[in-house]
């Protein structure tokens, strides 16, 4: 007696189906479609962002004379008469305004030393009357640091100071400024 095989219990609705499904292919046609479409929208934007970009040429009308317009030649003759009174204006000195300013090399004032020694430090702020020079006539001090010695100090300092006179409309002129002392310990 032979043993039955697998295959001869089947029936016949538990065969497998084993045909295969042909692979779906896309038109040749559709795709030479899609690429035109795509290639067309490429060329509309690319032509639409170059004429955005673009200045816009505009052909000027011709000239109508009448009274209210004159001649180019006037109108030559005016803008030349301008531009003669900007370079007269652009050449004449601009009046230069500034403050009363210290010298760069003027001294430092001298620490007091027995501040020094003591530790004491402050600032003094110094009203200086300085004339269009650039002298110190009057000096005083308006602000004091707590300590005699060191606004002592500051105002024999400012006293051999000199100054960049103040000046109004290109002249040097007397006037006051004020200048701050620092005094610091090390």
């Amino acid at each position: 007696m032979s043993m039955p095989t697998n295959n001869e219990y089947r029936t016949a609705d538990t065969v497998q189906d084993t045909t295969v499904e042909p692979r779906r292919s896309t038109s040749p046609v559709l795709l030479m479609l899609l690429a035109f479409a795509v290639t067309a929208a490429a060329l509309i934007w690319w032509t639409q962002s170059r004429r955005a970009t673009e200045a816009p040429v505009a052909a000027l009308p011709a000239p109508v004379m009448d009274d209210a317009n004159p001649p180019a030649s006037e109108r030559a003759a005016a803008a030349n008469e301008r531009t003669r009174a900007e370079r007269a204006a652009a050449t004449r000195p601009a009046p230069i305004s500034r403050d009363a300013r210290p010298m760069a090399g003027n001294a430092d004032p001298k620490y007091p030393a027995a501040m020094l020694r003591a530790g004491v430090g402050g600032t003094v702020v110094v009203v200086a009357e300085v004339d269009a020079q650039g002298n110190p006539v009057d000096v005083r001090v308006v602000e004091r640091s707590g300590e005699r010695d060191l606004d002592r100090a500051a105002v024999n300092a400012v006293r051999q100071w000199r100054f960049e006179p103040a000046m109004r409309n290109g002249k040097a002129i007397a006037t006051s400024v004020k200048v701050p002392v620092d005094f610091k310990s090390i």
